[in-house]
Order: C-alpha cells, then structure tokens, then sequence
C-alpha cells in the first residue's frame, strides 16, 4: 500500500521499500509477500520490531514489526528450525532478516539515484511495543500478507520531504 501526499514519506523511498521487500521476502519465503491493510489499531498482542536507520541523502528509518505467531512461522523458514519467540534467538533472527531486506533497500535507492548507507538494527520485543515518532514525522505503513502470516513496515523521517525530492543539483 503505498500512498503519499505532500506531507507524507517520500513515495520514491516507499516504493524502494516496497521492491526490496518483494524481491526478498519472495527470495527467502519462496513468494513475496501480498501487499494488504493491517488494522490492528487497538489489539493487544507480542510483537517483535526491529529498526534500522538509513543515512546518505535524506535521513529515515524503517522498521519491520512482526507479531509473535508471524515472527515464529518467520524464524522457521528463514533458519530452517524451530525459534520460539521469547527465547535471544527471535531477535538476532528478526534482526538479520531486517538487515538483509535493508540491504535490498539501499541497492533499490541506488537504482532511484538515491544514495543511503544502513546502520545495524536495533529489536525489541514486548507486548503492544508502541514506536514514538518525532513531532512532524513524515510516515508511511507498508503492510502485507504471506504464508507466514501478516507484518508490516513502519517508515518514518523526521526532515523536510521536499529535501529529498528535490531536482539534483538544486539547493535545498
């Protein structure tokens, strides 16, 4: 679901996103994922996240939330045995799985002229962990659907969206 109007995230990094999880997901699982609306706006429920920051042409962050039944059917497929969810080794999993995609994302920036460099993730795991943006944040929800069950991608910058999608070689 990618939508973006002036004061949203900036719909060319979404849609890098947007790629990089196809081309991933589809790589590990076996099929991309199927692009959906997660509504799970007041639902008590274990999650893990997992946050990366991007640096280079726009400062941003994405972040991949996975609930507890997800990140377990996740773990199983991506390390070929059983994770349970509360053990270090959900973290380091979800973890990985976020910085390979993060990888596919700064080779699908690239592809846009948009230069970006990957810090290492950060997870945390906990019942209905809540993500605090900053004061006029520009965000984007990137939900989908798989054989493992739902996910989703929280992207947010905190900078100006007309910085990024300026014309090169204009002053900002």
């Amino acid at each position: 679901m990618i939508s973006s109007a002036p004061d949203d995230f900036p719909a060319i990094v979404a849609g890098a996103v947007q790629a990089a999880v196809e081309l991933t997901f589809a790589s590990i699982f076996g099929e991309p994922p199927a692009s959906t609306q997660v509504d799970n706006q007041g639902t008590s429920f274990a999650r893990v996240a997992s946050v990366i920051s991007f640096f280079g042409t726009q400062p941003w962050a994405l972040t991949l939330v996975v609930p507890e039944q997800t990140a377990v059917a996740m773990a199983l497929k991506f390390t070929g045995f059983e994770v349970t969810f509360d053990s270090a080794d959900m973290g380091d999993v979800v973890g990985e799985l976020t910085n390979v995609m993060a990888g596919e994302v700064v080779a699908q920036l690239a592809r846009r002229s948009i230069q970006a460099q990957m810090s290492l993730p950060t997870v945390a795991r906990g019942q209905d962990v809540e993500l605090l943006r900053g004061k006029g944040a520009a965000t984007q929800r990137l939900s989908y659907d798989s054989s493992q069950g739902q996910f989703w991608f929280e992207l947010s910058t905190a900078q100006s969206v007309q910085r990024l999608c300026r014309t090169p070689g204009t002053a900002a």
